[in-house]
């Protein structure tokens, strides 16, 4: 079973091409969790083959998730972001929150010497705020997030179990293309690897890199845009507090502002029913 449970904010960003605030889609029928690149409706039914990872308590898949998003994400129902400095300033002088940065998250296509293309998702993050908005450094196998801000070529932090898909470690490099059927491709771009990590979470083993913003922005080709902003909070029970205030702060659209279980909410529900970790 694949993509079982992904990152929810690329659901939401599916819709950014709206004039309206990104809404959070529901689960298909086959799926826990919205496929953020397939079909969104259906009803919220577990598959017969659920992974061992979903009979965690809540609080343990919450930490598996907040270990990659943060616990709040300010997006756009629009395509450009370009003023995403100024919203990081508001995001960051907001009262609860601890730190935040901008984001990119895209599918694309990543190979080695020793492997054709495969497909995964690339978390572009900033190199100088990422450890403090998001706490995968305890989770690192080899290197260390910091090297993300490091060398040449542009460095990239793979889950381990994709690492070994690659046959690829520390000082290899890799190459990220597009996908096949990308209606705007893009010229192949080298990345070195800096490092592993392991959060014994398949989709994120399996399929997730880590690289620098600017990086990822210069491959994409768009200019100095971003899909949004997330940041971390000092009490976590208070997300939903802090999102609300900051939205308020924003003005509301085109921004919307949900935290980790608004997100999610979809996926806890049908695991563990209306009750919040």
């Amino acid at each position: 079973m694949r993509r079982v449970v992904w990152f929810a904010v690329v659901a939401i960003a599916c819709d950014q091409r709206s004039e309206r605030p990104a809404v959070e889609p529901k689960p298909k029928t086959v799926d826990l969790k919205p496929d953020p690149w397939g079909d969104r409706d259906g009803s919220a039914v577990a598959p017969p083959d659920v992974p061992s990872w979903a009979h965690d308590p809540p609080k343990v898949l919450r930490d598996k998730i907040n270990t990659v998003n943060a616990h709040i994400l300010v997006l756009k129902s629009l395509v450009d972001f370009p003023e995403y400095r100024h919203v990081l300033d508001v995001v960051e002088k907001t009262p609860g929150v601890v730190a935040a940065e901008p984001f990119i998250f895209a599918e694309l296509e990543i190979a080695s010497a020793k492997h054709t293309p495969v497909g995964f998702a690339l978390k572009a993050v900033d190199p100088a705020r990422v450890a403090r908005v998001l706490p995968i450094g305890p989770h690192m196998k080899s290197g260390t997030l910091e090297s993300l801000g490091t060398g040449a070529p542009p460095s990239i932090v793979l889950g381990d179990d994709l690492a070994k898909k690659l046959s690829v470690a520390i000082g290899d490099r890799v190459t990220v293309t597009s996908p096949a059927a990308a209606i705007n491709p893009f010229a192949p771009t080298v990345f070195r690897v800096s490092g592993t990590y392991h959060l014994d979470f398949d989709e994120y083993d399996e399929r997730l890199g880590f690289a620098p913003l600017a990086a990822v922005q210069a491959t994409l080709g768009r200019g100095d845009q971003v899909m949004g902003v997330e940041a971390t909070v000092k009490d976590l029970d208070r997300s939903a507090d802090v999102a609300d205030a900051l939205l308020k702060k924003l003005g509301g659209p085109p921004y919307a502002v949900q935290d980790w279980y608004e997100l999610n909410k979809h996926l806890f529900t049908a695991l563990f029913g209306d009750h919040r970790p």
